[in-house]
This record gives structure tokens, sequence and C-alpha cells, in this order.
């Protein structure tokens, strides 16, 4: 006869506070990578707006070669906008997403042709059409008809050999961005004064703190906020005289930057 001994199985468990260390390790752990990864990602969202930049500055640079002039920013009468002129060099139209910054699409960012034609907002990148003079609240007349940019109007669009230092010269910007309901809405026009001044609230910058900047001669490279929109350190970028025009600038109170 034949007698089986049936032994009890042991089977290995965590006790709970195994599981409680185990748990708080990958939270630390966790917490160790979180910033990394969103850095690489926000540099990842950076690099390809540069590169956006890049296939926008080789389409002007391409305009400006054929036409002799910069595009002016628009045309009375017509929806056409510097952008616009730029799409035999660049068939991208800048109403589809992948023409526009990821970071500010990441945003909410708006896009849209109707906002851009009737209040200037809702697009990822500005155009530096009027340069430092463009009009503050309470500017004279006579200061706002100045024009130092690359054009606003035809009449108005500047003539290649009129920028005297292509390389200083902003052109295309990231766009300095209004906080609405849905979301946020970038405003095509450069301006360099506060967005309080007018009524309104101010998204941060899209980059580490800055912009990124294609410039006349094609070169993008990020430009910290600080020194973007403080006249004392870049006002003569914005002109295409190369010169800061101070007697030109709104009241201290009025900038974005102030130290």
């Amino acid at each position: 006869m034949i007698i089986k001994i049936q032994r009890k199985s042991h089977y290995a468990a965590f006790t709970l506070i195994e599981l409680l260390v185990v748990i708080a390790v990958i939270v630390i752990v966790s917490a160790l990578l979180f910033p990394a990864l969103l850095r690489s990602r926000e540099e990842a969202q950076s690099t390809s707006c540069k590169n956006h930049l890049h296939q926008i500055g080789l389409a002007l640079q391409m305009y400006v070669q054929d036409n002799g002039w910069y595009p002016p920013l628009a045309e009375r009468g017509s929806p056409l906008l510097c952008f616009d002129r730029l799409l035999p060099y660049y068939p991208l139209n800048w109403t589809n997403t992948s023409w526009n910054c990821p970071t500010y699409l990441a945003n909410n960012g708006i896009v849209s042709q109707d906002l851009v034609s009737n209040t200037s907002s809702g697009i990822s990148y500005a155009y530096n059409w009027w340069g430092i003079v463009h009009g503050w609240p309470g500017c004279p007349k006579a200061i706002f008809q100045l024009q130092l940019g690359l054009g606003h109007l035809p009449k108005n669009s500047r003539k290649e050999l009129a920028v005297v230092s292509p390389s200083e010269m902003y052109a295309v910007p990231d766009a300095r961005s209004e906080v609405v309901s849905n979301g946020i809405a970038g405003d095509i026009k450069t301006d360099p004064w506060s967005y309080s001044a007018v009524g309104l609230s101010e998204a941060p910058p899209p980059h580490a703190q800055g912009y990124n900047i294609l410039f006349c001669d094609g070169h993008v490279t990020l430009v910290k906020r600080r020194d973007y929109l403080y006249p004392p350190r870049t006002a003569a970028n914005w002109n295409c005289d190369n010169q800061p025009h101070p007697e030109l600038w709104a009241p201290v109170s009025m900038w974005a930057v102030q130290n």
C-alpha cells in the first residue's frame, strides 16, 4: 500500500511594507525622470520650430531675390498676407498646423484665418512689419506713421538694400500670444510693448523663456524674452537701419520688460 503524502505549498509574497517601499521607489524615480523627459520634449519642439523658421527663411530669401523687396504684411481689400506670398517658394499654407510652431500648438494655440484677418491673432509666427515704431497707446500720430520694419502695405515694402544689417534684423519671430478663453492666440504683428497696457493677458514665451527668431539673412536663433522685449538691449535689431531710435520708444511704464 502506497501512502501519498501531500505537502503544503509555500508561496513567497510581498509584505505590505515591501509593497509600499516599491511604490515609493517608483514614485521617486518617476519624479526624477519627469523633468528630464519634459526638457527633452521641449527641446525637440524648439528644434522643430527652428526647422520651420529655417524653411520660411529660405522662402523669404528667394522671394526677396526675385522681387528686390520684402513682402508686405498685408494688402488692403485682400486676405493676402506676407506668408501667403511665400507659397511659390514654400508650398505649405500657414493655416496648416504643420506650418506652425509645435510648442504653440501644444499649448492650445489657435490657427485661424478669420482671427488673423479681423484681430491679428491666430498664428504661431509674427512678421516684423513696423520695427520698434509700432504704435503704443497714446503715441503721436507722426511717430506711428514712421516705419522701420519690413513693410505694412505694398507701398511700404522694404527694399532689400534698405536692410543695413540682415544678420542682425528680426524678420519672423515666434508670435507673442494673448491668453483667450480656449487657449492662446498669436499675433502676426510684432510688438515690443506691454500687453497689459492695452488690457490683454500675455502668454509665456514658447521656448525656454524666449522666442525663436528668423533674421533677415536666414539664420535662426533663440532670443531670451528679457532681451527681445527690452529696447535698450535689442531695439536696433527691430529696425532696418540697425539703429535703436530711442526717440520712438514708448514710455518705460509700457515696456513689456523694464529691466
